[in-house]
């Protein structure tokens, strides 16, 4: 590949499925939409030349309501991309739309950008305009939910129209970064456009698009490395057989496993980057034993300080006192959003425990609730009582996370009340307040199955303390001293343990101070820690470990 300078007109084009950049658009689902908001805004304050290029979804079932018997619904947001500041793409004075052939049918994408600074724009693909066929302009309607052929519709409209989106504004991307498997089938158009311009045969054309192209993997949970029927992908797939002079096998089989009955998006993500990495050196190492033919690389996830750290403890931290008072503001806004969000309120001086993040089975968040007695008796202790806080989502299709939540609401409308409260419709603005003013942060997954965590580190950053599983980035922390390490086999009894014996005391600890001196000292180790995790950090290591 040549190298190209990173400039407007070479950008770095950074395609995801999802982006998280505010609470009001609804173009995310999780972590990895946060991390590509996170990544953004790094690379607008850093004046990074780079380009987002994702789908715009309209929020169908994107907000999470809960009923009087703790079950988890759906309901759609209220959003209008104009109200919401998005603006249409204009080519030689017309609005833009990019048209892709998948199977038979021809779909229209109308193109949407959002400016986040001078040298980072977020573009968007939408499907809804008077072009298609009614069926057709749902296609965008919703993120990640459907039939696997919806799903796959969205995959190809993503990664094809996407480039060809950049191709028809003029913008000669200096590396393709694929953040996470979706849009894989960009790597079809670059082909189209070598072959086209340059005159060559498909296989040199596909070994120059791929040193084009990277690669990162989010998690090696099966549920997020996406596989399809292959007579799936060859039925839509047969527009662009062209491009393998006929022989539409080729375009599939960089993808197929090796008994040929399923394509792998990872697998076919792998075989069309130049580079892959990894989100934490837990999870780079396991990818390289599942995947060692590969060429990795160990980045670990980075938030973004701007959006996530608090000023005011950022400006505290170096005087305990303050820190301390600045810690008990943030406490407050906190409650004061629980109470708005729940109708439920709490004493903020309590101890402060929370869980939140999606409700997938391997975050084990009923951990916590393995034994409701013992659990009871920690919480509403009189003298030292604790407040438990959890907030996530579960999949729109995921019954048994749904069937585990209601369980969990059912407890503290019980045995729990008035020391647990779930939070619902987790969001941009809840993570915050929540990874500000908890006192605690409270991670659990299956060892190996965490491939970085983000959320922790945002509550790291502010000085809330991690009782944690050691795994993702929290396996690059010495916890000594710093927070507390969970042993992943005997979870429950180390949750438990851990708050009556280490947590509970330590924040309850009043001496001459009135404030809990070690707890604080904690908190400021704590937001020092932090500091590797920055996005500023990923961001230079993509650019010299990961970019050509």
């Amino acid at each position: 590949m040549s190298a190209l300078t990173n400039t407007a007109a070479h950008p770095i084009a950074y395609f995801c499925a999802e982006f998280g950049i505010e609470s009001e658009l609804p173009f995310y689902a999780g972590g990895l939409g946060i991390l590509a908001g996170d990544t953004l805004k790094q690379a607008a304050d850093d004046g990074v030349h780079m380009v987002g290029v994702g789908l715009l979804y309209r929020g169908i079932g994107s907000v999470q309501r809960i009923t009087e018997t703790g079950r988890q619904y759906e309901v759609d947001a209220e959003f209008d991309p104009v109200s919401a500041g998005l603006e249409h793409i204009y080519h030689d004075e017309q609005p833009l739309f990019i048209g892709i052939k998948i199977a038979d049918t021809k779909i229209w994408l109308r193109c949407w950008k959002k400016v986040i600074s001078a040298t980072v724009t977020l573009y968007l693909l939408d499907t809804e305009t008077e072009q298609n066929l009614m069926h057709e302009r749902n296609i965008t309607h919703e993120l990640y939910a459907g039939s696997q052929e919806s799903q796959l519709k969205q995959q190809l409209l993503l990664g094809i129209g996407g480039a060809r989106l950049l191709d028809k504004l003029g913008i000669i991307p200096r590396v393709y970064h694929l953040n996470e498997g979706r849009p894989s089938f960009l790597i079809w158009e670059l082909i189209r456009q070598l072959r086209e311009r340059q005159q060559l045969i498909y296989h040199a054309a596909w070994r120059i698009a791929k040193e084009k192209i990277v690669y990162t993997n989010h998690t090696l949970v099966a549920a997020g490395n996406n596989a399809y029927s292959p007579h799936l992908i060859r039925a839509f797939a047969q527009p662009y057989g062209e491009l393998a002079d006929g022989n539409t096998e080729l375009l599939l089989y960089s993808g197929l496993s090796n008994q040929g009955d399923y394509f792998s998006n990872t697998i076919f993500s792998l075989n069309s980057s130049s580079k892959a990495s990894g989100v934490s050196k837990n999870h780079t190492e396991l990818s390289r034993q599942q995947w060692p033919e590969y060429h990795w690389e160990s980045i670990t996830n980075g938030v973004h300080f701007g959006t996530w750290q608090s000023r005011a403890i950022a400006a505290a931290q170096q005087d305990r006192q303050q820190l301390w008072q600045s810690h008990l503001q943030e406490k407050e806004a906190l409650r004061a959003v629980v109470q708005e969000r729940t109708g439920y309120s709490y004493d903020p001086n309590w101890l402060v425990v929370s869980w939140a993040r999606r409700m997938a089975g391997y975050k084990r968040v009923d951990a916590v609730f393995a034994d409701i007695n013992r659990l009871s008796q920690i919480l509403s202790n009189a003298t030292r009582p604790v407040l438990l806080l959890v907030a996530g989502k579960a999949h729109i299709q995921d019954q048994a996370g749904k069937d585990t939540l209601q369980k969990i609401i059912s407890y503290m409308q019980r045995e729990l009340s008035g020391h647990a409260l779930f939070v619902p419709d987790y969001n941009i603005a809840l993570a915050q307040h929540l990874t500000r003013g908890s006192d605690v942060w409270l991670n659990t997954p299956e060892q190996g199955k965490e491939a970085c965590g983000t959320s922790g580190i945002k509550a790291l950053s502010n000085g809330v303390l991690q009782c944690t599983v050691a795994d993702g980035w929290a396996a690059e922390v010495d916890w000594s001293g710093l927070g507390w390490e969970l042993d992943s086999n005997e979870i429950s009894q180390q949750i438990y343990s851990t708050l009556e014996e280490k947590i509970i005391p330590t924040y309850y600890e009043r001496t001459n101070e009135e404030y809990p001196i070690k707890w604080v000292e904690m908190m400021q180790r704590s937001i020092s820690a932090a500091e590797q995790f920055s996005a500023a950090r990923m961001l230079r290591e993509y650019q010299e470990k990961l970019y050509p």
